[in-house]
């Protein structure tokens, strides 16, 4: 599967791209960057960093910088994932350099290269690829399909009753998204909140995970902090690498089809509704084998690092 990472890095996003590249029926093509777990330009030294730390070599494309109406981010989520977003620990100033080219510019070319054939996997806001889809008349028609990793369904939203964090960071990219036709899962609080990495799972991952175990564990401090204090928790969700979990083994999932909008105003602004419907193009996940999935992402990672 020819994949695109669509990304706000992110210790999440990070633990999502580590786990993607060892993945080996997933083609890792390129890493696109949106603003949200920090801003745009620490989102993208972000992934030049991993991408250098975790020897993935692929080209990255800085995104959008705000949202798809022009609006900016009034702040971001530190006390979640740190000032610079992984977790203030120190982090080197990549060797790599950006590519020259917009991220929503590369996403129409390359689905125009290979159509019918590109995967994206987007666990941030959906900017880039609203951008893509007015940009360019035939990219919906080009595009395989798309995962994300956002909203509720069956669930209360995490930063209002209603709305997700990423869907809410740009509710009329998603509208735009979901009305555009092209087959979409989501991937969103519904499952992601049932998986959740403990203390101990996180230190056997680490020690499996030679020199980079340190650096892990080092960046989920702060994250596993925030779950602590915030919810009383000794464990944290796995939320953006359920979406990397679904695209290599939609199997750990149940889901039902239909069709996905975004409320745009009032108070419940950013909540993903869903009208189940057998042929829709969208589908919904609802349920997870948890259990099965931090199995498949221990071994996969721990399987990889091997030599």
């Amino acid at each position: 599967m020819k994949v695109v990472f669509d990304t706000d890095p992110g210790i999440d996003d990070a633990m999502a791209l580590l786990y993607l590249n060892a993945c080996n029926n997933l083609d890792l093509l390129a890493v696109t960057t949106i603003v949200g777990n920090a801003s745009i330009d620490q989102c993208t030294s972000n992934a030049l960093f991993l991408c250098e730390k975790f020897d993935i070599e692929v080209p990255v494309y800085k995104g959008a910088g705000q949202g798809i109406n022009g609006s900016e981010p009034g702040d971001f989520p530190d006390f979640v994932h740190g000032s610079n977003g992984l977790g203030d620990v120190i982090l080197a100033v990549p060797r790599i350099s950006v590519e020259s080219l917009d991220a929503y510019d590369y996403l129409v070319n390359i689905a125009k290269k290979y159509p019918g054939e590109i995967t994206i996997i987007a666990v941030g806001r959906l900017t880039n690829l609203a951008l893509a889809i007015q940009s360019d008349p035939d990219f919906a028609g080009n595009i395989k399909d798309i995962i994300f990793m956002g909203g509720a369904y069956l669930c209360e939203g995490n930063v209002t009753p209603w709305a997700e964090a990423n869907i809410i960071g740009d509710p009329e990219a998603a509208a735009i998204v979901f009305g555009s036709g092209i087959s979409t899962t989501m991937v969103g609080l519904d499952v992601t909140m049932q998986t959740r990495m403990s203390k101990d799972y996180l230190a056997k991952l680490a020690a499996g995970l030679g020199d980079l175990g340190d650096f892990v564990l080092d960046i989920n401090q702060v994250y596993a902090g925030y779950y602590q204090t915030s919810q009383g928790w000794d464990e944290f969700p796995v939320h953006d690498s359920s979406a990397v979990a679904w695209a290599d083994n939609n199997n750990l999932f149940s889901t039902v089809s239909g069709k996905l909008d975004c409320v745009l105003i009032g108070e419940k602004r950013g909540q993903t509704v869903f009208e189940p419907h057998q042929t829709g193009a969208h589908k919904v996940c609802i349920r997870v084998d948890a259990k099965a999935l931090l199995e498949s992402y221990l071994n996969t990672i721990v399987g990889h690092q091997r030599p």
